[in-house]
């Protein structure tokens, strides 16, 4: 009997399948051949271009790391592309906690993939401290961000050039400049951590002696073995820190720099606050201030050592650099940002250098970032902090002036080599691309040095800037017309000219700086010599109206330059937007005539703000015959009548 054409159809359809079954199979092992022969070249590919981890090449990997990307073997790409996908989705949607985690997993399977360790880092840094609004908080984040690329990243990518630029421009963008509103609480606690490990090596000190201090740290034996080996006593300082409860590590040199900090407060002496920090050791202190050789043998070559310890082990720095670092661009202080970013900017380049795959980088962000912060620490290169008030000040200071000649004379001679300097998608640098650098350099380090009284130095910056400009043809501003004094006033004042309905404010600016940037300070020659450019500048513009060049000013609504000076100094006394610690280091400054000049009508109110600040008024702000420094411990002051 015939088969049904159901049973027809049936045996139709297996034929069918065995065949496409026998076809698949064939396809399969074709394809299988091929990327068999495909995968050698692509591994080689992915060697080339350090795309893959060698289990044996890398120091320090952690464990879960190493199991999971052997694991996973060839599929490891395959899973983070997805998960790069889906972060980077998550990012652009605003859901930066789950996009952190998924970015924390693309490490584990691929750490060598480059791009997530910035990725992850700018998502704290950035996006997740911006959605809180407590201060530590935020802080917390950034630190987050600083530290995934300092002690993970660029340890498990060394030759990643682009991740030592992506750690320098944190601290440049997110702690030393404004664009954080909490930049300034950035900057207390950065200053606050590394006074910790490294007390204050640069107040009141020259360049020499800042590199001096910081050579005995790098001089300091690398271990405790070394340690007892070079100094067989520190073993009779281990016990006796053992015997009050302590251990020579961190934590140890953290208490005795708070300590030290605390003691060295200026504004401690006018707030009601307790002498020393929490968690203090008074024991230990209390038993060195009784034992000198002891308290010697500890600071001496115990807390070298440690200091040098921490900055290799927690920070990831090395003491060697560092050094190297100040003696090429002036006396860095590492309470600042722009110190941290200058390091991690200058091994960034030394990276670079030495890659085959140099036009992958851009050489020149690198180059020219680290250019401006040395400018930057020109600007705010003086940092006066107080642990008991966290108050921060950042001053200008001139002396990096020279460093950043040296500084674009090197970049330079890097981009007119044989290799020249790499700008990625850009080609090669040019010289022509550090020119804006070059003028903001200069129209600074005129202004700064006048200010702070290197006239010599200043006008040799002037001339230079005059003959840069001339070049380009822009040399025909008002402000390069007159004298050296001219330009810094009227760049002061960041005007085309000084005009009358300005010059009140003008002055009032001068007069301000020469409050916070010098009585707040106690620098008396950086006060004097604000009040001396706005009496000039005052005088200036008063001649030349009785001279009859200048017929709209009205004598009746300018008052006399002593006067001026006395409602400015009024103003900011009593401005509540300045802390009062400043404004009560102003008073304790100021000339004993300016005091008396404004302290009946000043009193009251500084009286109602010191009280509710949980101040002693009299402390704080005491009447002029109340100050009991003796003229002799103050330098002489400008007479305010002059």
């Amino acid at each position: 009997m015939g088969l049904t054409r159901t049973e027809r159809l049936s045996k139709h359809f297996i034929m069918n399948d065995r065949g496409t079954s026998i076809t698949a199979s064939v396809v399969f092992v074709a394809c299988l051949a091929a990327a068999t022969t495909l995968a050698g070249i692509i591994q080689k590919q992915r060697d080339d271009l350090n795309l893959i981890v060698k289990m044996e090449g890398v120091s320090g990997m952690p464990p879960h790391v190493a199991v999971v990307t052997a694991a996973l073997g060839t599929f490891r790409g395959l899973a983070v592309d997805m998960l790069w996908a889906r972060a980077d989705h998550l990012e652009r949607e605003g859901e930066y906690y789950e996009a952190q985690t998924l970015a924390q997993w693309i490490t584990t399977l691929q750490p060598r993939f480059k791009k997530v360790w910035w990725f992850q880092s700018f998502n704290m840094a950035w996006n997740i401290s911006a959605a809180t609004q407590v201060p530590a908080e935020r802080w917390g984040w950034v630190k987050k961000g600083i530290e995934l690329l300092r002690s993970r990243g660029i340890p498990l990518n060394p030759g990643a050039a682009d991740l030592y630029f992506d750690l320098a421009w944190i601290f440049e963008n997110k702690i030393s400049s404004n664009t954080d509103k909490e930049h300034w609480y950035y900057k207390a606690r950065l200053a606050a951590e590394m006074q910790e490990v490294l007390g204050d090596m640069t107040s009141g000190k020259t360049a020499d002696q800042i590199i001096t201090s910081f050579q005995k740290i790098v001089d300091a034996p690398s271990s405790l073995i070394e340690l007892e080996k070079d100094t067989p006593e520190i073993n009779e300082a281990l016990e006796f820190l053992d015997s009050n409860g302590l251990k020579a590590d961190e934590e140890t040199l953290r208490m005795l720099g708070r300590a030290i900090m605390y003691l060295a407060s200026f504004d401690a002496t006018i707030l009601k606050t307790s002498p020393l920090p929490p968690g203090t050791n008074k024991e230990l202190l209390l038993a060195m201030q009784a034992d000198k050789e002891m308290a010697a043998l500890i600071f001496n070559d115990l807390v070298p050592y440690l200091q040098k310890r921490v900055l290799e082990d927690h920070y990831q720095m090395s003491p060697d650099r560092m050094l190297d670092v100040m003696n090429r661009y002036g006396p860095l202080d590492w309470r600042h940002g722009d110190s941290h970013g200058i390091y991690w900017s200058e091994q960034g380049v030394k990276v670079s250098r030495g890659l085959e795959r140099r036009e992958q980088i851009n050489e020149l962000s690198l180059v020219r970032g680290r250019l401006m912060m040395i400018i930057n620490l020109m600007r705010s290169g003086k940092i006066d902090y107080d642990a008991v008030s966290k108050r921060i000040d950042l001053l200008p200071d001139p002396r990096f002036a020279p460093k950043f000649e040296t500084a674009i004379e090197d970049a330079l001679e890097l981009i007119n080599s044989d290799q020249g300097v790499a700008a990625a998608d850009f080609g090669l640098a040019e010289e022509a691309d550090l020119f804006a650098t070059w003028e903001t350099f200069l129209n600074l380090a005129t202004i700064l040095n006048f200010l702070y009284g290197d006239e010599t130095e200043a006008q040799k910056y002037f001339k230079q800037y005059k003959k840069l400009l001339s070049q380009q043809g822009f040399d025909e501003e008002p402000a390069f017309q007159g004298t050296l004094e001219n330009f810094v006033a009227i760049r002061f004042a960041d005007m085309a000219e000084v005009k009358l309905g300005d010059l009140r404010q003008l002055i009032d600016a001068m007069i301000r700086r020469s409050l916070v940037q010098g009585l707040a300070q106690g620098n008396l020659k950086t006060f004097n010599r604000f009040i001396k450019l706005a009496k000039a500048v005052y005088d200036k513009r008063y001649g030349a109206a009785e001279r009859g060049e200048d017929t709209m000013l009205d004598y009746n609504k300018l008052l006399p330059f002593p006067k001026l000076l006395e409602n400015s100094f009024q103003k900011v006394i009593t401005e509540e937007s300045l802390a009062i610690l400043l404004r009560a280091r102003m008073w304790a400054w100021a000339p004993e005539q300016l005091r008396q000049s404004v302290y009946q009508s000043t009193k009251d109110t500084l009286e109602r703000q010191a009280l509710a600040a949980d101040l002693d008024p009299l402390r704080a702000f005491p009447p002029p015959q109340g100050d009991d420094q003796s003229a002799s411990e103050k330098p002489t002051t400008t007479n305010i009548s002059e």
